[in-house]
């Protein structure tokens, strides 16, 4: 029966299957509650309850992950959740992770040790539940089988989501930029009246046509994946992707080459999905002949970009489009630039002429051997 049982939407569905299946687990159908209301701090518990026959709170924190953008239940997210659960008030006895990730063999064994840890130490009991652990504890209790089996029949549910390959709305990149500082020292003109520093000799290049002289590796690119995580086909759809003020261009890393015959690049371009408008910062992705979007499917698409030398964060806001249906949100990504030094030596006659160091941050563009 697991097999065929259908992961919750969301992370309000998920929530709301731990509260019937231990409702009916624990006997208390009426007694286990959600805690707190949508956007209030929980301490690590979504729902709790007294089982019957005992005497303490148990607690329950549902963790609703992904197959579609590949999101999993990491160390540090475990350990931020009993964390926060320890200062759950009355004291609870059993600590209950709640998860629609498949199992896992390492993050299984990390919670058998985090379990044993809290115990010896007088904390709670910590027990971690993937999605075939609950799958099998609602075969087993036919009031919430039957429950969810029936909702997930009857209800027409349109979603969408989309996030970084990491599984995550926020990703960390390393864009590089040039730090050029100029020097100054005292030195004698040579015979030809220059500074020794104004002596070097460019190398010869010899560019092919349409071809760039340098390469600029302060482009970054990003990994985008979406899927439709609804149980409705999304038909006539479209996503437009918004780069905010900290961009200073967008590609979608296509280059045109003049070599190719009008054969080629016309397919290309009927097999083109991503279209980009430098102007406004503006991605819009559209699907080969209008395909739809089917239930549990995805697209992954790639954006290239140039950052601001000075900014700290890229807020990039999506927007999708569909029949029936529409949702927006925003994607974050930290920027950690790396810097490729370069010291250029500028000579004066005199002690006079001296000035402090210049420092002034480029585009990291390299010339092409």
């Amino acid at each position: 029966m697991q097999k065929t049982l259908r992961k919750p939407d969301n992370w309000q569905d998920f929530e709301n299957l731990a509260k019937k299946l231990w409702g009916e687990l624990w006997e208390i159908p009426f007694k286990i509650k959600k805690n707190g209301r949508l956007g209030q701090p929980q301490n690590g518990v979504d729902v709790y309850g007294i089982p019957k026959n005992d005497t303490a709170y148990w607690g329950i924190q549902c963790k609703g992950k992904s197959d579609y953008n590949n999101s999993k239940l990491t160390k540090k997210e475990i350990d931020k959740e009993i964390k926060k659960a320890k200062s759950f008030k009355p004291k609870l006895k059993v600590f209950i992770i709640a998860t629609t990730q498949s199992k896992d063999v390492e993050i299984e064994e990390y919670v058998r040790e985090k379990d044993i840890e809290s115990r010896e130490n007088g904390g709670f009991e910590i027990l971690l539940l993937c999605w075939e652990d609950i799958a099998d504890l609602i075969e087993e209790n036919r009031q919430t089988l039957n429950w969810f089996l029936d909702i997930n029949k009857f209800r027409e549910k349109y979603d969408f989501s989309i996030g970084f390959e990491n599984g995550e709305d926020i990703i960390v990149i390393k864009p590089k930029f040039l730090k050029e500082i100029k020097k100054y020292r005292v030195e004698e003109k040579n015979m030809f009246g220059l500074y020794n520093t104004q002596m070097a000799i460019p190398k010869p290049y010899v560019a092919m046509p349409f071809q760039s002289r340098y390469v600029n590796h302060s482009w970054c690119s990003v990994k985008l994946i979406m899927a439709n995580t609804g149980n409705v086909v999304l038909e006539n759809w479209h996503l437009n992707l918004f780069f905010d003020e900290n961009v200073r261009t967008i590609s979608d890393g296509q280059s045109y080459d003049p070599f190719l015959s009008l054969e080629i690049r016309k397919m290309q371009e009927e097999n083109r999905t991503l279209f980009v408008n430098k102007e406004a910062k503006k991605c819009f992705y559209e699907p080969v002949n209008f395909e739809p979007l089917i239930q549990k499917s995805g697209r992954s698409f790639t954006v290239h970009f140039i950052p601001e030398i000075d900014a700290k964060e890229i807020n990039l806001k999506w927007e999708f489009l569909a029949r029936d249906f529409d949702k927006e949100g925003i994607l974050t990504i930290n920027l950690e630039p790396e810097y490729e030094e370069d010291v250029i030596w500028v000579g004066v006659e005199e002690k006079e002429g001296l000035e402090e160091e210049k420092i002034e941050i480029k585009e990291y563009r390299v010339e092409r051997n």
